[in-house]
């Protein structure tokens, strides 16, 4: 390598490996690093972050961050101004970004067989395609849309000459997913030492959770084997009142708020319109729960 490649060399690099802060409360010690190389090949148009680069960090930043969207720039170069746009966007900041990538960097849709998967399923994360065939030059033009989780596909491509031509493909659906982490008997309300985060394979289009945030709190109507993905529609809201509770009754005005002992005929979470007697009158009305132990007439 001669001396003028090696100082082009060195300076490329040197500017690749600056740091850029994101710097609204760096007294946070958060921190993501985010790796991005040139051409970056992406499955869709818009892309998330995470389909085009490789970010390192506390696990839910890296999770905001990679679901940061951004769509196919023109001349299908991607500046770094658009990864800090897309970050602000998402609305990640008050931390220390580590930006390592090219100052311009080629974007390209993934002409794949998995790419063209992913592309007519939606699905964001990895799809393995196995096809049973030579595949045929150009793109399917069916079927329109492919299911998440189904373990095969025909694709119909224009053969060019007047007909078509038909390939098989075989399907295995990756993604990351809220897993058990140990035993959970029926009714347990979560926490987090009961959950984990892991990549597990889908046979089906499951709702299923990607954060530990969207079951903290509710309770599975079947107990869960360890390693088992929680599938959301599986999950009830654990009730923060149960039936016979005692309760305080609150009802308001602009001009007074009345608070008086009640009891709980039904059980209900939060937001729930639920029956209650008020212990006073002996009367019984409706009032919405409002947290443990308190409702109130609306």
């Amino acid at each position: 390598m001669n001396g003028k490649r090696t100082g082009q060399f060195f300076l490329f690099f040197a500017a690749v490996l600056l740091s850029v802060l994101l710097a609204v409360a760096p007294s946070s010690g958060t921190e993501l690093t985010l790796e991005m190389a040139s051409p970056a090949v992406v499955a869709s148009d818009p892309f998330t972050l995470a389909d085009a680069a490789t970010l390192t960090g506390d696990d839910e930043l890296v999770r905001k961050a990679g679901a940061a969207e951004l769509s196919l720039p023109p001349g299908g170069v991607l500046l770094r101004e658009d990864i800090l746009n897309a970050l602000s966007r998402q609305g990640v900041g008050g931390i220390r970004l580590t930006l390592i990538m090219p100052p311009r960097v080629e974007v390209r849709l993934d002409d794949s067989l998995a790419g063209v998967i992913k592309r007519l399923s939606g699905w964001p994360w990895q799809v393995d395609a196995e096809p049973m065939g030579p595949v045929p030059p150009g793109a399917p033009f069916s079927p329109p849309s492919i299911a998440p989780g189904v373990g095969s596909v025909t694709l119909k491509y224009d053969d060019g000459a007047g007909g078509e031509r038909a390939l098989a493909v075989r399907l295995s659906w990756t993604r990351p997913a809220v897993v058990a982490a140990r035993p959970v008997e029926r009714g347990k309300t979560l926490t987090a030492e009961d959950l984990a985060v892991q990549t597990v394979r889908v046979l089906r289009s499951a709702p299923l959770a990607s954060s530990p945030e969207e079951v903290l709190g509710k309770a599975p109507r079947r107990s869960l084997s360890a390693g088992e993905p929680i599938a959301l529609n599986l999950l009830a809201v654990t009730p923060i009142i149960q039936r016979g509770d005692a309760v305080i009754i609150t009802v308001r005005n602009p001009s007074f708020v009345i608070e008086v002992r009640g009891q709980a005929l039904d059980g209900g979470s939060e937001g729930d319109l639920i029956r209650v007697r008020n212990l006073q009158s002996k009367n019984v009305i409706q009032a919405v729960v409002t947290a443990p132990g308190r409702v109130e007439v609306r």
